[in-house]
């Protein structure tokens, strides 16, 4: 079975704002600008997403209702995941191990080094590193998501790497 997974990092955030906590830190207003154009540019291929999984600090959230919004993906799909806050890759290997086999298309919402660390450990050739509103589209044959990985790799797609 096809398997689709779009790995997205949060868009650019700022850290003007001292008093605010790591997890708490806001979008800049390039943030919002480049994640609706992303989603605008991106809408056809990830219009079918089943689910989005996001982590729990404020600019993943804020990243995955701008571009649900824009790519007119119901916010009911999005789901927030505690552990991908801190997460490394192991820990977001199991996260997308554990995705139901019925779902076919998910987004990450997530942070680096953990995306970038996953993403190189599955592409025939690895990216540097995916930039704030970076974002991969991985897709898979696999008869369930614990069974992704370099080897069921099927096509990709990088060119919505942009540098920051």
């Amino acid at each position: 079975m096809r398997r689709e997974l779009f790995i997205l990092r949060h868009a650019k955030s700022s850290w003007s704002e001292v008093d605010k906590s790591d997890k708490d830190r806001a979008l800049k207003p390039k943030g919002i600008k480049d994640i609706t154009n992303l989603a605008k540019e991106t809408r056809e291929t990830t219009q079918n997403i089943d689910t989005i999984i996001c982590s729990p600090a404020n600019r993943a959230i804020h990243t995955a209702v701008l571009f649900a919004e824009e790519a007119g993906i119901p916010l009911s799909a999005i789901s927030i995941n505690e552990k991908l806050y801190e997460a490394d890759e192991t820990v977001l290997s199991q996260i997308i191990a554990d995705i139901p086999s019925t779902t076919q298309s998910v987004m990450i919402v997530g942070h680096n080094p953990t995306l970038s660390y996953y993403v190189n450990s599955i592409l025939p050739e690895p990216i540097f590193e995916l930039p704030t509103s970076g974002f991969v589209c991985l897709y898979f044959d696999a008869p369930s998501w614990d069974d992704i990985g370099k080897s069921t790799l099927k096509d990709f797609n990088t060119s919505y790497i942009l540098s920051e």
